[in-house]
């Protein structure tokens, strides 16, 4: 695991031995650092060729609706036509936040992207590891 973007708010890996861009959360990340950091794990997917992405939130907070509106309108967009097409979500400890992550992800076409929900971090590689690795 190789570490490219290091923020209090999040931090953003590429594990090769997976293919896949793991963006680690912790607490409230304002509009823009929010809005930077998602735009830099979509750099980094495309940079290494890669569909897949762990968004671990377990010691995240809340995503404000701007936000969410920008993810859905914006860059889930650009993503899937990018090429992403499974995540592994870690889930917060905070009800609010957890509720907030999902209200994204079931917006989107089933068809085209894939996402599960995990209580940990290991959980989420492995699931990555055993249903999309050669």
């Amino acid at each position: 695991m190789e570490l490219f973007y290091n923020k209090n708010h999040c931090k953003i890996y590429y594990i090769k031995e997976i293919e896949c861009v793991y963006l680690d959360w912790h607490g409230f990340a304002m509009s823009e650092d929010f809005r930077e950091a998602c735009n830099f794990s979509l750099e980094l997917m495309v940079k290494n060729k890669s569909s897949r992405m762990i968004a671990d939130n377990s010691k995240a907070k809340v995503v404000i609706a701007a936000d969410r509106d920008w993810m859905n309108e914006d860059w889930f967009p650009r993503a899937i036509v990018a090429g992403f097409k499974t995540s592994a979500v870690v889930v917060a400890q905070d009800i609010f936040r957890d509720i907030s992550v999902k209200k994204i992800v079931n917006n989107l076409d089933s068809g085209v992207f894939t996402a599960q929900f995990f209580q940990d971090y290991e959980s989420a590689y492995h699931w990555h590891k055993e249903n999309f690795t050669h």
